[in-house]
């Protein structure tokens, strides 16, 4: 169940560019401010309903920091995100996305010591391959791309560090940054209609609802599996790249796609073929 709710996690997460293509004219710091602001609005109400959704006991200086940091990465990651929605750079974000799982699950060799297995090491050989590829045929870094990947990959492991109970590590993360937000909008938001407003008001809810559902499935899944439920995200930003939104793709965007969705095919039959014989044994 609990890769259930990181799956659905992704999925909200893909389809979001949709939303954010209704705010193509509004700045990406106006936005994120507008999520961050929102959203710590919406957590304060639910917990002066139910003070008991934060464990007291829990909120030490070192897991408000933590959170702290994972908030900051988290916000980094989304900026760069919004940015690449909005200036109608989807490909860019379906790239970042299909990079962060194998820097999830490298990151889970190095610092939590989980086990790589055979086909994850082959993904990770063919997800730098991708990028020295498009490095060669574009002449450029996907920056954006790398940008985005390794805030939210780092913003995943760092969530693995916080021992705070699920709300409590969504409250903190957006809370501590409120202020800011707050400020940023009474001084940037000048002459918006009602309906920009509302949607503005929409990135809140639209964006707790995955973090809460990624919290959730982080509690008790290995980021080795987390890194694989993450290629849902990106394969929706690419359709929505290519066949709703007809964005161009570079020569380097199409060669590095190509071998990161061949990397997936090959941890995907890995996987299958494993749970498959695993079957067998048990019966």
């Amino acid at each position: 169940m609990s890769a259930f709710f990181g799956a659905l996690a992704f999925i909200v997460w893909g389809l979001v560019p949709i939303y954010f293509h209704q705010l193509g004219t509004m700045e990406p710091m106006l936005i994120l401010s507008s999520r961050i602001f929102w959203s710590a609005i919406i957590l304060v109400a639910l917990f002066a309903y139910k003070p008991k959704l934060i464990n007291k006991a829990q909120c030490t200086p070192k897991n408000i920091a933590l959170a702290a940091a994972a908030g900051i990465l988290m916000n980094l990651s989304w900026l760069g995100f919004v940015y690449a929605t909005i200036s109608n750079n989807i490909m860019a974000a379906s790239l970042a996305f299909y990079i962060t799982p194998v820097m999830v699950f490298f990151m889970g060799f190095i610092f939590f010591k989980e086990h790589i297995q055979k086909n994850q090491k082959i993904a990770l050989f063919l997800m730098v391959l991708a990028i020295a590829v498009y490095v060669a045929l574009d002449k450029q870094l996907p920056l954006l791309s790398l940008a985005i990947s390794v805030s939210f990959a780092s913003y995943i492991a760092i969530k693995k560090l916080v021992t705070l109970n699920t709300f409590g590590a969504i409250f903190f993360e957006h809370i501590i940054f409120a202020p800011l937000a707050l400020l940023y909008i009474t001084t940037h938001s000048s002459g918006l209609s009602s309906t920009e407003w509302g949607l503005l008001v929409g990135t809140a809810p639209l964006q707790l609802l995955p973090i809460l559902l990624l919290t959730i499935s982080l509690l008790k899944t290995p980021l080795s599996k987390i890194s694989l439920l993450q290629y849902i995200e990106p394969t929706f930003h690419l359709a929505l790249a290519l066949w709703v939104y007809h964005e161009p793709i570079s020569l380097g965007q199409k060669s590095a796609l190509i071998i990161v969705i061949i990397s997936i095919m090959i941890a995907s039959l890995k996987t299958r073929k494993k749970i498959s014989i695993e079957s067998i044994n048990k019966s």
